[in-house]
């Protein structure tokens, strides 16, 4: 059996619960367990994030997997491989159609059947949940360290140096912010001159590189060189000193909307506003629908709008209310994650499957058992030979060593046997585990803020397709590994827009029931 390992940690070895070291050690103590025979062909190393494919080790893997250099591929955990259930997904098709099959050492299952397939996925996602919520309370920290005038972390600003966790100012980048800022303002340069001109001189970025536009007006837009801390469009007291008046600041930014380089539109600045942007497409063209907005009766309303009627007025598809479609969508999934069918189905499968692999595990230490009787008994005729006078000391203490130490690998690979039978047990508790799982994406879907329902949405939903108002239909991820189709359609009882869109019922309806005409469009 031909086995290669992949191992990964996201940033320096020593601030990791399992090291590379580490990882290396627990794939070959399985594999001691699971193979009688084997080779290890590779090891493939990275130490980088698990959110994308950017990596080298993986790369190299994935080319040698396709090469068929190894038959096998072991990883400590899954979020080792990838964080990202998609790019994960899609990793494991192509190790599939390359008759490589994928297996953990620390989870039970197995991509050569459907069930570990299904099993698999469900990791997935919660690896990926996990990551967004590392990320969310990474967020938080960063928030604290803004309201008490800290810098919160990341790239420190250009003109600054970063000393104790404080923002010192850097005398020597601080003067070229300086001449940015009045060159822009007073000098009535523009950013293309202005770096020209930076660049002509032998001014360079920290990095080394040149000058260019987009940097420069970063730096023109940044409030942090006035003394404050900017986070998430608040404004924050800073505990550093500023390199320029908020005087100057203020009239550079004024400047640079005469100038017309401020972002502007119909649309909402911030994506995180449509949940389901990149999931709802039009019926009609197969264009994706984008976010806009309209006002109402002194009311902002969100829609979703065809790309194709937004910006080339090639498709007649309706404006959609972003509210409705949405609402309707998460409760859609809040009734089919509750049903009591589903999560048996989950539970049964991936019970029947690990108990396909106890009886085996059950031969592995009955023979383990079997080959430490054998050389305990060899081992008691040496003792036995030595105290006779039969074989000289020399000779029983060599062969005596040996044995002593077989014994002892021996009763290591009964523990490493052991440790995979627990594995392979699930009992109850880990069936509310799973509820426990589903309240959490309730709470998420219900309570939690837009980053964190928009992923969750891209995790759960394949698509939302608008055929026309009255015919919309949405296409979830169920964890086994299946897809499930709904009519969305608003109860009859509700065809007017309700006061509270929170309001609407969960429902599965037939196409000949009408969503609500009234209030859908923007008015024109």
């Amino acid at each position: 059996m031909r086995v290669a390992f992949y191992t990964r940690i996201s940033t320096d070895e020593d601030h990791q619960k399992y090291s590379l070291d580490a990882q290396k050690d627990r794939l070959n103590a399985y594999c001691v367990s699971q193979y009688d025979e084997y080779e290890i062909v590779k090891i493939y190393r990275d130490t980088s994030t698990g959110t994308n494919m950017n990596r080298p080790g993986l790369e190299e893997m994935l080319f040698d997997a396709e090469n068929g250099l190894f038959d096998v591929l072991v990883v400590f955990r899954v979020d080792r491989l990838s964080r990202n259930v998609r790019q994960l997904a899609q990793m494991v098709e192509m190790l599939t159609e390359w008759k490589v099959i994928l297996r953990s050492s620390s989870e039970p299952f197995d991509t050569s059947n459907s069930a570990g397939k299904m099993m698999l996925q469900m990791l997935g996602v919660f690896a990926e949940f996990e990551h967004a919520t590392i990320i969310e309370r990474t967020k938080a920290g960063m928030e604290r360290k803004a309201r008490n005038g800290e810098w919160g972390g990341g790239l420190v600003p250009y003109g600054y140096k970063r000393e104790e966790g404080m923002l010192v100012i850097d005398e020597e980048e601080s003067v070229i912010v300086r001449r940015m800022f009045r060159e822009y303002v007073f000098g009535k340069k523009g950013a293309t001159k202005l770096c020209r001109e930076l660049n002509e001189a032998g001014l360079r970025k920290r990095s080394g590189k040149k000058w260019e536009n987009r940097g420069l007006i970063k730096i023109l837009k940044n409030p942090v060189y006035t003394g404050v801390i900017s986070w998430k469009g608040e404004i924050f007291d800073g505990k550093h000193d500023p390199i320029i008046s908020k005087e100057l600041f203020d009239k550079a930014q004024a400047v640079l909307e005469n100038r017309n380089l401020a972002s502007n539109g119909k649309r909402f600045k911030n994506d995180s506003d449509f949940f389901l942007t990149g999931l709802i497409f039009c019926g009609k063209c197969g264009k994706g629908l984008v976010g806009t907005a309209a006002h109402r009766n002194g009311h902002r309303l969100k829609y979703y709008s065809c790309s194709n009627r937004t910006y080339q007025k090639g498709c007649d598809l309706p404006y959609i209310r972003a509210d409705i479609v949405e609402v309707l969508t998460i409760k859609e999934i809040q009734t089919i994650f509750r049903n009591p069918e589903l999560l048996d189905k989950i539970y049964n499968l991936v019970k029947t499957e690990l108990a396909k692999r106890q009886p085996d595990k059950l031969k592995e230490i009955d023979k383990v058992d079997s080959d430490i009787e054998k050389t305990k008994s060899i081992l008691q005729k040496y003792y036995e030979a030595f105290e006779s006078g039969e074989m000289s000391p020399k000779s029983c203490r060599e062969r005596i060593n040996d044995l002593e130490g077989r014994i002892m690998q021996l009763e290591n690979e009964r523990i490493r046997i052991g440790n995979e039978m627990e594995q392979l047990q699930i009992t109850e508790v880990e069936k509310e585990k799973l509820e426990e799982y589903i309240d959490a994406l309730e709470e998420i879907l219900k309570e939690g803020k837009n980053e964190q329902t928009k992923h969750l949405l891209k995790i759960l939903v394949k698509k939302v397709v608008v055929n026309d108002k009255d015919n919309i239909e949405l296409t979830l991820r169920l964890p086994d590994g299946d897809e499930m189709r709904q009519s969305l359609n608003q109860p009859e009882k509700e065809k007017r827009q309700p006061e509270n869109v929170n309001q609407l019922a969960p429902t599965v309806r037939n196409q000949e029931h009408k969503a609500p005409r009234e209030g859908l469009e923007p008015p024109t």
